[in-house]
């Protein structure tokens, strides 16, 4: 028998979203998706309202390859898309809402996006964004009186969505990188479902402190349209958990919400878990037993250690949006996390199915210390549109991550810093990660971001940026006699060297960030040579 060709009377499942969707209705019953301040349904509704999309959405013509966009937070309506629109073999295309209007139309125009999704308070953006232009895309509103919600009552709740080929493009976005324009990227159901099936699996063979299992209850906290929530919706929904949307990212409501609806697990950067655990400690909200998997920057061990405290389960993943993204995260357990904090601040070990390596100098393979090279079967193949930089993407057959990293004697992956971030200073590297977990292990220290400085003599030096806490107690003065006083203990210690101390320590009301909240160097360049600190 041909095992390779469906059987005569049948179809062979392929690996779709349509496959992953059919497993989590089965699997989730009557658990309810839920979206703060809105609707409350299980899981056989979630797919009534999937099917109502789908339905919508081919009779305004959408169909095989059509790009729709979606502009949204962080709701119900944004996971529904996330399976009707690939499912119809249509491309899902998450705009970043947080883009200036001159970005979202690059991405929008790029993709070739032909109908928008967009929620009523996202519409003048959108209208910026297309000021004056010949041609915009077909725009469907969402919520406060539009057309969406009067179209999907009315839809057919039995639709039958068509077969997809798990090969065909699903979904498209693009990177936030800080250099140049945003680049797109695309992943096929395939690609998708390989990511969703390694991840939670290595998810759920993990130690309770940092599992995902039946009975956990979901909550994401990146934004929907970076890199597919981290792919973690998808896992949630195949494994038929109680889903919490949250909206809009609001610091005053979001512990009341974790606690409310016992979320136990989220992921996010480092700054919003510093934003919840600030507003926590404000209101005495306890946050004990959420795991949390933190990645987009470095979480300082000082950021650990303080999460800890308050009853979390902090620990790091790593991926980007050229992976899909998740490749690695920190394996621990409560005893080792308690007694190694620093260890959970490693990016860790990859999930099955990924192979990592470093890169030295001359592309050596299999150095010490160089750039961190992957493969894997859901990695993007290729940059939209742009062969030139696929092919850097790609050189050597590997996919180059742009991280330094080392790898430790337990096989554990730890970060050292972004090539373009690391600090040459008279021939010997710094690593701008290093020197700003240290500086944050001040409890008068916020954040903290160091970015190298030309230097005639020596190359380059180290400057750093502080953004002192609400309630520390000191001036700048005293702030930064303290925090020279703690590196040199360091340089003491044999753990930093000498010519690590900064040349400078700015203070600074806010640092800048980027549209999904990491660190923007870019800026602090530009504020140093043009002298600009606003």
């Amino acid at each position: 028998m041909d095992v390779s060709r469906p059987p005569p009377n049948g179809r062979r499942c392929g690996l779709t979203l349509g496959t992953v969707l059919a497993s989590g209705v089965a699997a989730g019953g009557n658990r309810q998706i839920i979206t703060h301040g809105g609707m409350r349904f299980g899981y056989p509704e979630l797919d009534q309202r999937v099917r109502r999309l789908g339905a919508v959405l081919c009779a305004l013509g959408v169909s095989a390859g059509t790009r729709v966009a979606m502009l949204d937070r962080d709701t119900h309506r944004y996971l529904e898309a996330y399976f009707a629109v690939p499912m119809l073999g249509a491309v899902l295309m998450t705009a970043n809402i947080r883009l200036s209007a001159q970005q979202l139309r690059y991405t929008l125009e790029h993709s070739g996006t032909r109908l928008v999704l967009a929620a009523a308070e996202l519409v003048p953006l959108l209208k910026e964004a297309f000021a004056g232009a010949a041609v915009i895309p077909e725009l469907l509103v969402m919520g406060e009186d539009g057309q969406y919600d009067a179209l999907m009552e009315s839809a057919d709740a039995s639709f039958e969505f068509p077969d997809v080929d798990e090969e065909s493009v699903a979904t498209h976005f693009y990177t936030t990188g800080t250099t140049g324009l945003p680049k797109g990227v695309t992943y096929t159901h395939r690609q998708l479902v390989e990511h969703t099936l390694a991840v939670g699996f290595a998810l759920a063979a993990a130690d309770d402190y940092q599992s995902l299992r039946q009975g956990d209850v979901y909550m994401p906290l990146t934004p929907m349209f970076h890199v597919h929530a981290w792919g973690m919706p998808y896992i949630a929904t195949l494994l038929g958990l109680k889903q919490v949307y949250p909206g809009r990212y609001d610091a005053l409501t979001l512990p009341g919400l974790i606690a409310t609806e016992r979320v136990t697990f989220s992921h996010c950067v480092p700054t919003v878990l510093q934003m919840v655990l600030d507003e926590a400690e404000r209101q005495g909200q306890s946050l004990h037993g959420w795991k949390v998997m933190v990645g987009g920057s470095a979480m300082a061990p000082a950021l650990a250690r303080r999460a800890m405290k308050s009853g979390l389960q902090p620990f790091a993943g790593y991926g980007m949006s050229e992976t899909c993204p998740v490749l690695c995260f920190a394996r621990t357990n409560a005893q080792e996390a308690s007694a190694y904090p620093e260890r959970l601040c490693r990016v860790g070990h990859p999930v099955p199915l990924v192979q990592l390596q470093i890169e030295g100098e001359d592309r050596q393979p299999d150095a010490t210390e160089g750039e961190l090279v992957a493969r894997a079967s859901w990695l993007t193949q290729a940059y939209f549109d742009d062969p030139t930089g696929s092919g850097r993407l790609w050189e050597g057959g590997h996919l180059h991550t742009g991280d330094v990293a080392t790898i430790d004697m337990d096989g554990a992956v730890r970060i050292v810093d972004r090539l373009k971030d690391v600090i040459k200073s008279g021939g010997e590297w710094v690593s701008s990660l290093d020197l700003e977990a240290k500086l944050r292990e001040h409890p008068a220290v916020d954040e903290a971001a160091v970015i190298g400085i030309p230097d005639a003599k020596w190359g380059e030096r180290p400057w750093a940026f502080v953004k002192l806490a609400a309630a520390a107690p000191l001036s700048a003065a005293e702030a930064e006699a303290a925090l020279r006083e703690l590196l040199q203990s360091h340089v003491a210690q044999g753990l930093l060297p000498r010519f690590a101390i900064p040349e400078r320590i700015e203070f600074v009301d806010e640092l800048p960030k980027t549209s999904v909240g990491k660190l923007d160097k870019k800026r602090l360049r530009l504020w140093t040579s043009e002298g600009d600190m606003t």
